[in-house]
């Protein structure tokens, strides 16, 4: 067993040996991603300003759910217990988005901040999703591998969307003289 320290507090965690180690330790630490956001993301969809942002956290909010489903199911497949491990990546994520929700900001300010805090989270999934379908495609787990990938695209897709509306959208809003000034 290895121990390690995370904000004076103790961790443990089963040691990785191998390849199926590090696959079982990446899909509970996904799981517990998708755990802490079904939780936080309505906040950030209160927050939202844009219709077309809190629809599409709304959306990813609803695949959130279906990730985090998915993966019991992949973890009850395996029979692994998939609150086995926590991330503290995910967690740091979401308390940093907790300190920019509470600043004072412009509605168009808020929702860009929104935005590029959303695509941190994208991005930590989009590598713990690919990382986990290729540990499962390399031990044969095919079926595993294809649900995870599917999630994997979601991920990348949702990305994709927060960009787009980032960079023609709220963006250049939020850059205007009048959200600088808060008129």
């Amino acid at each position: 067993m290895i121990i390690l320290f995370f904000n004076h507090s103790i961790v443990f965690m089963k040691e990785i040996r191998n390849i199926e180690d590090l696959f079982y330790h990446e899909l509970q630490v996904l799981w517990s991603a998708e755990n802490m956001l079904v939780e936080k993301m309505p906040a950030m969809i209160a927050k939202a300003q844009h219709e077309g942002l809190k629809n599409l956290l709304a959306l990813h909010h609803a695949e959130t759910q279906q990730h985090k489903t998915a993966l019991e199911a992949i973890c009850k497949q395996l029979n692994i217990d998939p609150q086995g491990d926590f991330n503290p990546g995910i967690k740091g994520i979401l308390e940093e988005g907790e300190k920019v929700m509470a600043k004072d900001a412009t509605p168009e300010g808020m929702d860009a901040a929104l935005i590029a805090g959303a695509q941190k989270v994208e991005h930590y999934e989009i590598s713990g999703y690919g990382s986990a379908a290729h540990y499962a495609e390399m031990l044969g787990f095919e079926g595993i591998a294809k649900r995870l990938r599917l999630t994997l695209e979601e991920e990348q897709q949702a990305d994709t969307k927060l960009n787009f509306l980032a960079k023609s959208i709220i963006n250049p809003v939020a850059n205007t003289p009048e959200a600088l000034v808060g008129s």
